[in-house]
């Protein structure tokens, strides 16, 4: 049996271990698959920004000096934005001079395709509208710098990136690059940085932008991810807890299962083969001319009898219990008669001299509780201070109210109850480990029915214990 648990234990933390390293590679991976596009995005957004600025520009100064009959004609569309995929090369430097040639060019030569000197014509002027655009510094970057970033900023926006970030210019000396050294140069790009983008050309300008952590823009893309990954982890952990404590509570539940059993066998033939013995005696040793004789058979059988009785009473009551059959009649109850009857019993019955001392602080007022269950419960409390003390019991009861609570004390001079076991006494068939010995005879259900019984009162039950300094029980119920 205990192999049994151990192998499964052991294939059950493999499985959980197993489970949280898969989540925990594939949450990892899945945030690097986020960073790697906050990187894409941030760098089409500063592309996007640039070409949007640089137009705008173009648009600006159109309307405020254009006076040809034919410039409201000229409006870029975005099929002249050159496509965002790729990597700035020196083709890039002067994009932007040659873009707005092209579109000039091009939204001429439908009108001027079958006269070559009309074509030359627009050549020239597409290429001096770019020159004058480009070359001639018609507004100061920094001034542009501002514009760039309330565009880039509305572009990270529309994208849902809130990071912060510094944009920086940097002015590029072209002279000693060659064509693949400049374009190695330009797609370097650090983490959380963008790649350089030409932002004037007549200036050799570039701009780049540099971000904080985005660790919080990622959090926010995975927070579904990472809810449920926490929520899979904690159920499989809760299941797992509760799997394997249920097993050890199956496992322990059987052994004092069967060590019950085995007292119980032990408890049940002891009084039978007494009263049988005493029964024999009568019979044939002519016990029944002797009165002394009989009378002593006589009383050994009655209480060997009673034993019997109680042993199974105390099987009722539990067997009762496990069904939650039991219901409270609560009734007036006088607390110093039913304390002296729990008393005078235990001093006939317990064979020993029993030192007994009673306080009650309810004086004359009636409980309401149920008389029969509660003089069990505490007869059981009483039983057990006897039976677990020296040579020279003493048992001290004590009873209270406080409120609306009943308090009931029950304190002896016994072994005590070590601290490690208080929080299972009450459990069923629970019996304080003594090896294989047990001095005093008992099942384990005394307490778990005293337990059971407070409960229904609606009521606790403590204890306060030290070894070789007796125990003492304390019950509260309410009345």
């Amino acid at each position: 049996m205990r192999q049994r648990i151990r192998n499964i234990l052991i294939l059950m933390c493999v499985c959980i271990v197993g489970i949280y390293l898969f989540q925990g590679y594939w949450l990892y991976n899945s945030y690097h698959i986020q960073l790697d596009q906050f990187n894409k995005d941030i760098n089409e957004s500063l592309r996007t920004a640039v070409f949007n600025k640089q137009f705008a520009d173009a648009r600006r100064y159109f309307r405020n000096f254009g006076k040809d009959r034919d410039r409201d004609s000229f409006r870029l569309s975005p099929h002249d934005m050159p496509p965002p995929s790729g990597e700035p090369d020196m083709r890039t430097i002067h994009l932007q001079r040659e873009n707005v040639t092209d579109t000039v060019k091009r939204r001429r030569e439908f009108r001027y395709n079958n006269d070559p000197s009309k074509r030359e014509y627009v050549d020239t002027l597409a290429r001096q509208i770019s020159d004058l655009i480009l070359l001639n510094n018609l507004t100061s970057d920094s001034v542009k710098l501002v514009k760039l970033d309330s565009v880039f900023t509305a572009e990270l926006h529309s994208r849902q990136i809130l990071t912060g970030y510094e944009l920086d210019t940097f002015h590029i000396d072209f002279n000693g690059y060659s064509r693949d050294s400049f374009r190695d140069s330009l797609r370097k790009r650090p983490p959380l940085q963008t790649s350089k983008i030409p932002f004037n050309p007549a200036s050799n300008l570039f701009v780049q932008a540099k971000f904080e952590s985005p660790l919080q823009y990622i959090l926010a893309k995975m927070m579904w991810t990472l809810v449920g990954s926490l929520v899979l982890l904690v159920l499989t952990t809760i299941c797992f807890v509760y799997m394997l404590r249920t097993i050890l509570k199956q496992k322990r539940l059987s052994e004092v299962k069967n060590d019950f059993i085995n007292n119980m066998t032990h408890e049940l033939k002891t009084p039978i083969a007494t009263v049988y013995a005493a029964v024999e005696a009568m019979q044939n040793f002519n016990a029944l001319n002797d009165q002394r004789k009989t009378q002593t058979y006589l009383d050994i059988s009655k209480q060997e009898l009673q034993r019997l009785s109680d042993l199974v009473e105390k099987v009722l009551h539990i067997a009762a219990e496990e069904r939650e059959e039991i219901e409270l009649f609560r009734e007036p109850t006088d607390l110093s008669d039913m304390m002296d009857s729990i008393i005078t019993n235990h001093q006939l019955k317990s064979g020993r001299p029993v030192q007994f001392r009673f306080d009650n602080l309810v004086g004359e007022r009636l409980v309401k509780v149920d008389r029969t269950h509660l003089t069990n419960a505490v007869s059981n409390l009483v039983d057990n201070a006897i039976k677990y003390s020296g040579d020279q019991p003493s048992v001290y009861i004590k009873t209270s109210l406080e409120g609306s609570r009943l308090i009931i004390k029950v304190k002896d001079n016994g072994i005590g109850i070590p601290k490690i076991y208080q929080q299972n006494i009450f459990d069923t068939f629970f019996r304080v480990p003594t090896g294989n010995l047990h001095n005093v005879k008992g099942f384990g259900l005394g307490l778990s029915y005293v337990k059971k019984i407070v409960e229904l009162h609606s009521g606790t039950i403590s204890v306060n214990s030290e070894p070789e300094k007796g125990s003492e029980f304390i019950i509260q119920i309410l009345v």
